[in-house]
């Protein structure tokens, strides 16, 4: 049998955590018994990384992310433009003779009807918990729920939004992310502290991320105010850029920083790196913190530094309480509890044997539960089973 072709649905065109994560998929494919068709609705810094590793990439700029900041206008616009972009998916879709369609986001509402029109099953991986509207919940949770063979969620946390009655629909199966776990290893670099002026005898505790006002970077700054004040040889750096919409966030964080008086102490590294050197930064720190107010869907980030053998520091809420063993793996704080985020900085920047031994479980964890490549292989017999359907 010729393989079979996955038309890949997709909001953005960069890096993010849902962003790369489909890049993961579509790259290690069994190209014997599947190839990828992926539509995007912009160029971008993803384009060149799939189409290396041979998916076919169409642009569909008449397909538009659905978020409640957009406000009335930008709803109104989505809705009056929605028609035209389905149409032109499914147009896609029959010339490329796609199999199957796999929506990669639940923030994509094109997949599922466009699948309906060609007559194609139609699988929605869920990557986001809504909490910003319940409204916008209530809508992509009851599409998803209805026009799909398989929901796959990334984690409990996500599952929980499809949940009735303490039970989950059948349909509904867990799938986590995977790392790559040849790339993200042991070792030491000297990257950051290179880039950044950094000595390379300090300790430097890390952070990554989009800067969007949920991911808690104001604690993280809070806290390593708190650190310096009791070990004034730590450094920390932040990694990530600003999101569409919030442009003058770095700027804040920047001015807040300043005013803790971490001026030289904490670095902000910007988009330096991407997914192709992030590798490097998570073997540049000693620690690495996930600081979000609200509950992550999953926490990519906190996997690859696990997988790096670094401790990691986590909000005790989404994904991160199914990834982190606390004690074991890395330590839980309490969301919004900067106080509590200094406290287990300080443990693990002054008990370097305790935290060593906690990067070593973290990384044998991931191993053993997290690879990309099983995440890949549990895809690819979902896709048997609802192609077999």
């Amino acid at each position: 049998m010729p393989p079979r072709r996955v038309c890949y649905v997709h909001t953005t065109s960069e890096v993010g955590g849902s962003d790369v994560s489909l890049a993961h998929i579509v790259e290690r494919l069994d190209p014997a018994r599947y190839q990828a068709v992926v539509a995007l609705p912009s160029d971008g810094p993803l384009v060149p990384r799939l189409e290396r590793a041979g998916a076919t990439v169409v642009i569909v700029p008449s397909m538009r992310k659905l978020t409640s900041r957009q406000g009335k206008a930008g709803l109104a616009a989505f809705a009056a433009g929605y028609p035209r972009g389905v149409l032109a998916l499914a147009a896609e879709i029959r010339s490329h003779a796609a199999d199957l369609v796999h929506t990669n986001t639940i923030h994509n509402l094109y997949g599922w009807a466009a699948a309906r029109l060609t007559g194609r099953p139609h699988v929605w991986h869920v990557r986001e918990i809504v909490w910003q509207s319940a409204a916008l919940r209530r809508l992509e949770v009851a599409l998803a729920r209805r026009y799909s063979s398989r929901v796959v969620v990334t984690s409990d946390a996500v599952g929980r939004m499809f949940d009735h009655d303490g039970a989950r629909p059948p349909h509904v199966v867990r799938i986590a992310n995977g790392v790559d776990v040849a790339r993200f290893t042991p070792g030491t670099s000297s990257r950051v502290r290179d880039d950044l002026g950094i000595a390379s005898e300090a300790l430097l505790v890390g952070a990554a991320g989009r800067l969007d006002l949920w991911k808690g970077f104001e604690d993280f700054i809070d806290a390593a105010a708190a650190v310096h004040r009791r070990r004034p040889d730590v450094r920390f750096v932040l990694a990530g850029g600003p999101i569409e919409g919030h442009r003058d966030y770095q700027a804040r964080l920047e001015q807040q920083a300043s005013a803790r008086g971490l001026d030289g102490i904490m670095h902000f590294a910007g988009w330096r790196y991407g997914p192709e050197t992030m590798s490097e930064f998570y073997r540049s720190v000693d620690v690495f913190v996930l600081p979000s107010r609200e509950p992550e869907p999953f926490g990519l980030v906190v996997l690859e530094a696990m997988a790096s053998a670094r401790p990691v520091i986590a909000t005790a809420h989404g994904g991160p309480l199914e990834l982190v063993v606390d004690g074991v793996t890395g330590l839980l704080t309490p969301p919004r509890d900067a106080a509590a985020m200094a406290r287990a900085m300080l443990q693990l920047v002054d008990d370097r044997a305790g935290a060593a031994a906690m990067g070593v479980a973290g990384r044998d964890r991931v191993v053993d539960l997290y690879s990309i490549d099983r995440t890949v292989v549990s895809l690819q017999r979902l896709y048997d089973e609802v192609l077999t359907r």
